[in-house]
This record gives C-alpha cells, structure tokens and sequence, in this order.
C-alpha cells in the first residue's frame, strides 16, 4: 500500500472555488482501480491550508492515477489558486521498500520512479 499526503496553501478567498474542484476529485478518485481512500482536510488554525491524503493499493494504480485525464485537469485548474507550491509525500508500506518526499521546486524525480503531483 502507498499513502500519499499532499500539502497546499490556498490564495485568500479562494477555498470555495477549490472545494468544488476537490469535491469533484474525491468522487472520480475514489472510483479508481486500487484507489482505498481519498480525501481532503482544511487546517484548524490556517483554513487556506488544506491536506489531502489518498491511499492506492501499489504503485502501478497510482501511476495510473496520475495519467487520468481528471487528474490533469485538476492540477490545471488547481495553480491559479494556489499561494505557495505543493508539497508532497508518499510513504510505501514495509512490503514494498522506498519512501520520497520533495516539494514542486525540486526538479529530479523521486528515486522510485513515481510522479508525485
């Protein structure tokens, strides 16, 4: 299993045109081959700060949904509301044996071979 948890802060008053689009990725990812969870958390103290954890059952379903048509479309969208890059994590369960992590600004892949968004 791979879990992934993203990191992003939203523009000031932007969190309401964002909740659509991510309300929308929740519904088309979690109908995803090897997609078991898939949601986004608003920050307590920074509500422009939002999380989003997925868990995918092995590296070739996330792979998969990175080259989703709704995935390209999300991230298209996403930019223009965003303050700060996104950062991203993944960690693979002790069956499988690599963990990345790195935000937008780094310009290598991580070693895996995953595209991270």
């Amino acid at each position: 299993m791979i879990v992934v948890q993203t990191t992003f802060q939203l523009l000031p008053d932007s969190r309401d045109k964002v909740l659509k689009l991510m309300k929308n990725m929740v519904r088309l990812c979690r109908q995803e081959h090897g997609c078991l969870s898939y949601e986004y958390f608003q920050g307590i103290s920074d509500p422009n700060q939002i999380v989003l954890l997925q868990e995918w059952e092995d590296a070739d379903c996330l792979q998969g949904h990175y080259q989703t048509d709704h995935m390209e479309d999300f991230l298209s969208r996403l930019g223009e509301y965003l303050e700060t890059p996104v950062a991203t994590r993944s960690y693979i369960s002790e069956d499988d044996n690599a963990v990345t992590a790195f935000t937008n600004e780094e310009s290598e892949a991580p070693a895996s071979g995953q595209t991270i968004h």
